[in-house]
């Protein structure tokens, strides 16, 4: 019984099976929404719309299918399917790449070979000598005398086991890499401090199954949007930490604890000031605005609810306030003063300007820049790129340096001296006879007659 289940296991058919199964898992990742990838707010949406199904899928692990126990379930069996497939052909591959005595056969009748040649054996070229030629065109060779076996790129065969090997490098960072996953979006200002707090991501990060939040801790001390025509290009971040002052950017990342900082985003932070009659402060903060682009956001100060409207570039055309374009060259706010529901009045605030409302003032001191940074942590990636490395080494010395296979015998033939060989290759079958043609004409002196 046992013998049957593992004969199925390491069949044609069962790899064929589980590698259908992991497509249709890869399929439904793209089709049902990942906990990852979405946000809790459309999940929430999700669930109240359809929420049996939600209830179902979060209950399979589909909601987080790359990591789910069906998907591991179905990882361990292709992985265990390639393991019993390796270690079926281990013995086959040792033979391959073993030299026997047994291997040096007559290449006059030897099947396989399809190249077949006759030399005449110069005078001065002896049994010893001719193996010595053929060690020195990097073949390694078996056999003393009249005799002999020459294979060159023998350990050719040891790629095909370490291309397999590759498999589970890859699984091993995949896996690890799926585990310790850390995804968040931070918003840092200019002159602010970032120390790894997760109350400071926005929204709340997807946290790693395993492992701590990236411990970071960093400045940034300027930000440095780019434009070309009118064309956003770049976006050049200062930032300083314990190794000294870091440069970031939108092609660059920033780089910490297995984490990757990239710039996604730029906004304005304004410092706003609420003044009393008396020119007292009686509130004020920076504020993290969305307002780029000509969105609107809304910030609370001493009570009073203001809609933040925002020109980088502020003219007025027709009595109609306008941005000329998107670089922050002539700032100015528009602001909507709200007070429990009823609206209080609307004007321009430029940097240092004030509004009135109410007997009040606010006013715009300070325009800092904020950065949003996509935050990943993960430490797998090491793991698969070494996968991919060896893979990537395996197929070339597989296919680049492949094995050739040559078995001759020195013989008497009429009274003459002659040299009898038989050649084959793994691939490129026509551009090897043409090798082994060039290879004796090279050892030989070709003209002393040469049939076919």
């Amino acid at each position: 019984m046992i013998d049957k289940v593992i004969k199925y296991l390491k069949s044609l058919r069962f790899t064929l099976l589980i590698i259908s199964l992991l497509g249709i898992m890869f399929l439904l990742g793209l089709w049902i929404p990942q906990e990852s990838i979405v946000s809790q707010e459309m999940l929430s949406r999700w669930a109240l719309s359809s929420p049996k199904m939600v209830a179902t899928l979060k209950w399979l692990g589909f909601l987080s299918i790359y990591t789910s126990p069906t998907m591991m379930i179905m990882w361990g069996f292709f992985f265990l399917n390639l393991s019993l497939v390796m270690w079926q052909r281990l013995p086959l591959l040792k033979k391959r790449i073993s030299l026997s005595p047994t291997r040096i056969a007559d290449p006059a009748t030897a099947p396989g070979y399809p190249y077949h040649a006759s030399y005449s054996l110069p005078d001065h070229i002896d049994g010893a000598t001719l193996l010595g030629l053929l060690r020195k065109n990097r073949y390694t060779v078996l056999g003393e005398g009249a005799c002999f076996l020459a294979v060159k790129n023998r350990l050719s065969p040891i790629a095909f086991a370490l291309f397999h090997l590759s498999f589970f490098l890859v699984l091993v960072g995949g896996l690890t890499s799926a585990y310790t996953k850390f995804v968040g979006i931070v918003e840092v200002s200019e002159g602010e401090s970032f120390q790894g707090e997760l109350s400071h991501y926005v929204p709340n990060p997807y946290p790693a199954k395993i492992g701590a939040p990236p411990r970071v801790s960093f400045t940034v001390k300027s930000v440095v949007p780019e434009r070309t025509n009118e064309t956003a290009t770049g976006c050049k971040v200062t930032l300083q930490d314990a190794r000294g002052e870091q440069l970031a950017d939108v092609n660059r990342p920033y780089h910490d604890d297995n984490t990757t900082f990239v710039v996604d985003n730029v906004g304005v932070t304004p410092l706003f000031v609420v003044r009393n009659a008396a020119g007292q402060e009686i509130d004020g903060a920076f504020m993290k605005l969305h307002v780029m682009g000509g969105k609107e956001d809304v910030f609370t100060l001493a009570g009073y609810h203001f809609r933040a409207h925002f020109f980088p570039d502020y003219f007025v055309k027709d009595g109609y306030p306008g941005t000329r374009s998107q670089a922050i060259t002539n700032p100015v706010f528009l602001i909507e003063v709200e007070h429990q529901g009823k609206h209080i009045t609307t004007g321009t605030v430029p940097v240092n300007g004030t509004l009135a409302f109410d007997g009040q003032q606010l006013l715009l001191k300070q325009l800092p820049l904020w950065v949003r940074f996509s935050v990943i942590k993960e430490h797998g990636l090491p793991v698969i790129y070494a996968g991919f490395a060896v893979a990537s080494l395996a197929v070339i010395w597989r296919f680049l340096f492949y094995r050739r296979e040559i078995i001759g015998v020195i013989r008497e033939e009429e009274g003459e001296r002659r040299l009898v060989v038989a050649g084959r290759s793994e691939f490129y079958k026509t551009l090897a006879i043409d090798e082994f043609e060039a290879l004796f004409d090279k050892i030989l002196d070709s003209s002393k007659g040469k049939e076919k």
